[in-house]
């Protein structure tokens, strides 16, 4: 008999946490079904093991993965090399999702067509997976576009200001309730708002200046459905829309709203732990910016940028990128800034500057910033809120402070409760993780009794 080795492919971890989050399964539930236990499958998630053919394929049937899991794991002989292929399902993934479109027209074609098929829970769509690389293209046709077109429709409808008004506060709503509620709560409904309201307006008749202001509202909505996406883990899908949102900020000519979805993308390579691609993206997003004239997107994007050189491991390209945020931070009039910026003030300065720390492994500098994140509106942001408990309890495990961030811990799993936030678990399972090797102290015990609780 040969002799066979099992490969797993490096990226099987994100995408398996990425189909578990979209089905908003908790590990020890998914371990009862397959029948492993919650923490060889949490070693699964974070790389630390590779899983086996049979293993995979369970996971496949267990998460209706349509055979994606499966696909990343194969056995390769030791004697040969000639890899065993597992049976694949292809993805279909039409290539408009993830493409700058020539024209306004088939913008909003190929906006709707993203939003009508997730309405339709096309499985290809919801269990897409996340490609860094694929934000470069339409990021460098955004810098390079003249934004001169004129979007006018000529369907029989009538559209007007007060419509357009209609579109931005509804969107400001479900923003507010994102932000409390986490996006798990709201995205389903922002897509079927997109799927029906806005799909009538987009569609009716409007003059080249009204277009723009609408293209410009519908632009922040897609991005919105591209962040509670991204919070519920559904990363392929999310990055799909905030490239169609970047588009449809193109057909606006709207520079800031451009700058601020090319800083959201940076965010999301980051999370992803794309650090190549999210410092290039904050590049963009604060060359954009700068041509925009506005201020806190610069400082935003400088500190998205040096999020990328801490996820990276380049500490001293960090201190660069963050001295700059602080100082554009310090000098930048926020009196003119768009509504939709409002969530970018000191708080969430500081929750970067602790997050980078974190990353570089200098939790004794991050405990200061993450502290100073925690002066915030915990009532507006209580997604946010608990992000930097959990931050903050990081930081003490990295300074030996074991005790203290199991204390802080248990506030961060109390702040989960009534989020629907993928990433609100991923940074409670993070913690879990750092401290299970400190299970013998009560006060770890303790968290991880409160933690496994709401798994």
């Amino acid at each position: 008999m040969p002799r066979r080795t099992v490969v797993a492919d490096p990226g099987f971890g994100h995408l398996l946490k990425e189909f578990r989050a979209a089905r908003r399964i908790s590990l020890r539930r998914l371990g009862q079904q397959i029948h492993c236990s919650h923490g060889y499958l949490w070693d699964l998630e974070s790389g630390k093991k590779r899983p086996s053919v049979a293993v995979a394929t369970l996971l496949d049937d267990a998460l209706e993965a349509g055979g994606r899991l499966s696909a990343l794991v194969y056995e390769v002989s030791a004697d040969t090399g000639v890899r065993s292929v597992m049976p694949e399902v292809a993805a279909a993934q039409p290539s408009a999702e993830l493409q700058f479109a020539p024209n306004w027209r088939r913008a909003i074609d190929a906006a709707a067509d993203l939003w009508r098929g997730d309405m339709q829970r096309r499985r290809f769509l919801r269990s897409a997976g996340f490609s860094a690389a694929s934000f470069l293209p339409p990021a460098m046709r955004w810098l390079m576009s003249p934004l001169d077109e004129n979007p006018t429709g000529d369907g029989e409808k009538a559209i007007g200001l007060p419509d357009v008004e209609m579109v931005r506060q509804i969107t400001a709503t479900y923003r507010s309730l994102d932000n409390k509620f986490g996006g798990g709560h709201v995205r389903e409904s922002v897509v079927r708002f997109l799927g029906s309201d806005v799909t009538e307006l987009v569609n009716g008749r409007y003059n080249a200046a009204t277009g723009k202001k609408l293209l410009a509202a519908v632009a922040e909505t897609v991005q919105l459905a591209a962040w509670s996406s991204y919070d519920a883990g559904m990363h392929g899908l999310a990055q799909r829309y905030l490239i169609q949102a970047l588009r449809l900020a193109a057909g606006a000519s709207d520079r800031p709203l451009g700058a601020e979805i090319l800083a959201a993308m940076s965010h999301q390579a980051s999370y992803m732990r794309c650090p190549d691609e999210a410092i290039d993206l904050a590049r963009a997003a604060g060359k954009a910016a700068l041509e925009a004239g506005v201020g806190a997107i610069r400082a935003e994007s400088a500190v998205l940028e040096a999020q990328g050189h801490a996820v990276s491991g380049n500490e001293a390209a960090c201190a660069a990128a963050l001295d700059t945020a602080e100082k554009l931070f310090d000098k930048t009039d926020r009196g003119a800034d768009p509504q939709w910026i409002g969530y970018f003030d000191e708080a969430y300065l500081a929750a970067k500057f602790g997050h980078c720390f974190v990353a570089l492994g200098r939790g004794d500098i991050a405990q200061r910033f993450a502290k100073r994140s925690l002066e915030m509106d915990g009532q507006q942001y209580a997604r946010g809120r608990q992000f930097n408990l959990a931050l903050l309890a990081l930081a003490h495990v990295q300074t030996g402070e074991i005790e203290e961030a199991s204390r802080v811990g248990i506030d961060a799993v109390e702040a989960a409760e009534g989020l629907s936030s993928a990433r609100a678990g991923d940074y409670l399972a993070e913690l879990a993780g750092r401290l299970s090797k400190h299970v013998g102290l009560p006060a770890v015990r303790d968290f991880s009794d409160r933690f496994e609780a709401t798994s």
